[in-house]
């Protein structure tokens, strides 16, 4: 549920692209809106990181809320809104082995370690606005204390 829940606030990917298979229109939603034809061969781009930080999707999505992929929770969530390593027959093929490599090396520190602030340590995670991808501004600081 951790993992899931980081994957979400703090994607590895911002955006995605996709290849336009065959023409596609929106329909418009709000009034005064016009339909949108998407052309087969456009490349379109998915807001990752939009998508995932909508409050329509993820109620409260500013907050860290492991318990939205708990067993009683993540039937709620809608699949092709949770895409943190793409979705469907384009997603990531590394994804599985990012998950078990990503949760080896997370058992093992905390295994081992407990991890603490620093005095660079910023609280809440405060997101560089100069960088195209996701980062923290001034960098991760944290602390390895051994067991």
């Amino acid at each position: 549920m951790v993992v899931c829940e980081s994957l979400r606030k703090w994607p590895p990917a911002v955006t995605t692209d996709r290849q336009v298979s065959k023409d596609f229109i929106i329909e418009p939603v709000k009034p005064g809106e016009k339909k949108l034809l998407l052309e087969k061969g456009a490349v379109c781009w998915l807001p990752v990181f939009a998508i995932h930080n909508d409050a329509r999707f993820y109620p409260n999505p500013e907050k860290f809320d492991p318990e939205r992929f708990s067993e009683e929770n993540k039937h709620k969530i809608n699949p092709s809104v949770y895409i943190p390593f793409g979705y469907g027959p384009r997603n990531c093929i590394g994804s599985r082995f990012a998950l078990l490599e990503g949760k080896l090396l997370l058992s093992y520190i905390l295994k081992n370690f407990e991890v603490v602030k620093t005095g660079k340590t910023k609280i809440p995670v405060v997101l560089d606005k100069t960088q195209i991808n996701l980062a923290s501004e001034g960098g991760m600081w944290l602390g390895f204390k051994k067991f």
